[in-house]
């Protein structure tokens, strides 16, 4: 049977307060992990505004996470009325590098981790050089013109 994790109450703050806090004309990132100890989905760290170029570097290369993203990029901005929203996308970041269990644990807790935190769609990555703008674009559906 596999392993899911549960989220610690100290997750689900932070999540809530990046949430909804103002990170300005910056993207924000929280990068959550698995405790392999008790089993438990924890803050890993936390960016107030980071670039894709230094969000890439802080990632593992060899090890998931679950990075969250808010971005203020421009074609991700919804007007209405004068009020922008920045959208928060979850990325499932599994690099093909990672050791099996570790791989299994994470796709085992994905789902939970999405519905504790009630969010939608997972972004999925292997290859952490591929997180780009581009990248993220694509995966939002949204056309540059």
């Amino acid at each position: 049977a596999s392993t899911t994790c549960t989220v610690t109450p100290e997750l689900k703050t932070a999540l809530e307060s990046f949430r909804f806090a103002k990170h300005g004309d910056n993207m924000a990132a929280l990068v959550a992990k698995v405790n392999r100890k008790d089993y438990t989905l924890v803050e890993d760290e936390t960016f107030d505004s980071i670039t894709f170029e230094d969000l890439v570097e802080e990632l593992p290369d060899d090890a998931p996470r679950y990075p969250w993203l808010v971005t203020p990029l421009g074609y991700y901005k919804f007007e209405n009325k004068g009020r922008v929203s920045y959208p928060l996308v979850f990325v499932y970041y599994c690099p093909t590098s990672s050791a099996p269990e570790a791989r299994m644990l994470y796709a085992s807790s994905q789902t939970a981790f999405q519905n504790t935190v009630g969010l939608g769609k997972a972004h999925e990555l292997q290859d952490k050089e591929q997180l780009t703008e581009k990248w993220l674009d694509e995966r939002l559906g949204k056309v540059m013109s």
